[in-house]
């Protein structure tokens, strides 16, 4: 298990990696290197015979044992473990060295509240209930551990998106940018146009995207089959889909076929395909684009085009969803198409949109029951 110390500014941290090179818990904040060390080693002593865990225990520790156990283990993918591991951090923050034995409910609330101030309502609630999560496997183990999470209310006062800023909600703006990427294709200079044409014309999550191979393309069949995804930001290849329902077979549409075929003809006059293992948006320059570099193209072409909200990577997915909704496609087969287990995330997710669509079949039923 590697431990590492490095300088962090004018002081030291430490950090440590699982023998995959995942990394588990870090701390900074130490005037020496020494102190960074020494204190690292017993970090690492503790994730080794699972940490303390009983009812003297602080709240990192309670979650520190509860992601050993329950996360770590786990079959849920290399970025959901992540996520989970960032709220280490946090949690030394604003906990440090608390009993978790000797919190009240009060106490846990204004931390909370202390927390809300800088983040979104999802991160809070996410926080919060690993944290509860850790707290009920200590009283399931029988320490003396009141749950002081019960019944907290979280405040969190940084303000999600609005769902109109997701999404590219102009049917015109959307051929607008459709006829713009296919107009500055070429793989020499950039594999961005065709990657973003890709998402809007399929509604592909990022990892799974970048994911594709010729293999999964089926011209004959006009469908892309996706069965796994590649981390966004670091490209780590987490071998399998989302979430079983992330299996799917997609309809694509003969403008999407031909540029596909342009793209695999230029690669092959390039002699990439080899060099990129079949990888469909390898370029030849910079490998595979990051998350960061697909909003960086995406803002540019929106700037260029003056369509706004600027969208983000994901937003293509949304804009396609909206497509199809505005163009009365089956809601559950958006869904499949999307990825979704059922209807419930398209309703939650473009509500707004579909309000529109229930209020045009309102006046279709009104008008057959006028004229019974």
């Amino acid at each position: 298990m590697p431990l590492r110390v490095h300088p962090r500014g004018k002081k030291w941290e430490y950090r440590i990696k699982d023998s995959k090179g995942n990394h588990v818990v870090s701390k900074g904040g130490f005037l020496t290197e020494k102190e960074a060390k020494i204190a690292g080693k017993e970090a690492e002593l503790d994730y080794l015979k699972g940490t303390r865990f009983d009812n003297n225990s602080t709240v990192y520790e309670l979650y520190q044992k509860w992601y050993n156990l329950e996360i770590l283990p786990s079959n849920r993918s290399v970025q959901t473990k992540i996520k989970y591991q960032r709220f280490f951090k946090k949690i030394d923050k604003y906990f440090g060295k608390l009993v978790a034995s000797k919190i009240k409910y009060s106490q846990y609330q204004e931390i909370m509240n202390q927390i809300g101030q800088g983040v979104g309502p999802d991160y809070l609630s996410r926080l919060n209930s690993s944290i509860r999560s850790a707290v009920q496997l200590a009283r399931r183990d029988l320490l003396n551990i009141n749950d002081f999470t019960e019944g907290v209310r979280l405040h969190a006062q940084k303000l999600p998106k609005n769902p109109e800023d997701k999404y590219i909600s102009s049917l015109s703006d959307y051929q607008k940018i459709i006829d713009y990427l296919r107009s500055i294709m070429e793989y020499k200079k950039s594999v961005m146009p065709y990657l973003i044409y890709l998402m809007l014309k399929t509604g592909l999550r990022v990892g799974e995207a970048l994911a594709l191979t010729w293999k999964e393309v089926d011209f004959s069949n006009k469908t892309i089959y996706t069965f796994k995804r590649i981390d966004s930001a670091k490209h780590i290849d987490s071998g399998k889909p989302q979430t079983p329902y992330s299996v799917r077979e997609i309809p694509i549409s003969d403008d999407l076929i031909q540029v596909l075929h342009k793209l695999h003809q230029e690669q092959e006059e390039a002699d990439i395909i080899k060099l990129a293992d079949g990888l469909i948006f390898f370029d030849k320059r910079y490998g595979l684009p990051t998350n960061n570099g697909i909003n960086k193209a995406l803002k540019v072409y929106l700037t260029k085009l003056n369509i706004t909200p600027l969208i983000v990577a994901t937003g293509c997915r949304h804009t396609y969803a909206c497509v199809l909704l505005a163009k009365k496609v089956d809601i559950a087969v958006v869904a499949k198409n999307m990825g979704h287990k059922n209807i419930q995330r398209i309703i939650d997710t473009y509500g707004h949109v579909l309000k529109e669509t229930y209020g045009e079949e309102n006046e279709v039923i009104r008008a057959v029951l006028n004229n019974i």
